[in-house]
């Protein structure tokens, strides 16, 4: 018997769109949107996620939320927002926006200003297939400082990819093998977490993952 297609993020690619052209489509589609949305030098991505894109990004936001609560710090985290950039005509629609501080926007924004609403501390990005359109320049000139990028490829095992952490130098991204945000924390202790929350179950991750913060010397290099 011939294989069962393998389920994976649908993409695809308009060129040669005008921002006018964008937030028409932005009306047309409405806030109840299913697709994601990346728009650059007049070429626009849609996106569908699937099932499985959602759960990677709920399981990080549960590590996220422990890692807030731990360290004592205020956390807002805004889901599938658009983050727009007017004056370069920029728009891209990461999984999710954090927050770690006290003045962050209503969690019930469904599109953000840069720089003018509040820029994120932190936004993650799903990608189960790679994007047409290298998003890393716009979340700079967005302003971002530091970005995850959870990448793996279709076949594999959703909870078996790479997790990569990028810190803002200038006008580029540096990767980095730790949180800008939370410096005592790995991208292998993040992967460990995603892991963990498969083969044990997601609250007993939490509990192992608490452990480990509550042990581990947080204090700033």
């Amino acid at each position: 018997m011939p294989k069962k297609p393998i389920a994976t993020e649908q993409r695809v690619i308009l060129p040669n769109i005008s921002w006018q052209q964008f937030e028409q489509l932005l009306r047309e589609l409405g806030t109840e949107r299913q697709v994601r949305l990346t728009y650059a030098g007049g070429k626009l991505e849609m996106m569908t996620p699937i099932e499985a894109h959602e759960r990677c990004s709920k399981l990080l936001e549960s590590l996220l939320i422990v890692l807030a609560e731990e360290m004592h710090l205020p956390i807002t985290s805004i889901a599938s927002v658009l983050l727009q950039q007017l004056e370069y005509g920029l728009a891209t629609e990461p999984d999710t926006c954090y927050y770690f501080q006290t003045n962050s926007p209503t969690r019930h924004k469904t599109a953000l200003v840069m720089p003018r609403d509040g820029t994120p501390d932190l936004v993650v990005e799903i990608a189960l297939t790679k994007s047409a359109i290298d998003k890393l320049p716009i979340y700079a000139t967005l302003g971002i400082s530091e970005v995850w990028r959870y990448v793996t490829t279709a076949g594999d095992d959703i909870l078996k990819g790479n997790l990569l952490i990028y810190h803002r130098q200038g006008e580029d991204y540096v990767e980095q093998s730790h949180s800008l945000n939370f410096p005592f924390l790995p991208a292998d202790r993040i992967l460990q977490f995603l892991e963990q929350s498969d083969s044990m179950s997601l609250a007993a991750a939490l509990r192992v993952l608490r452990s480990w913060v509550q042990e581990t010397d947080t204090r700033p290099a």
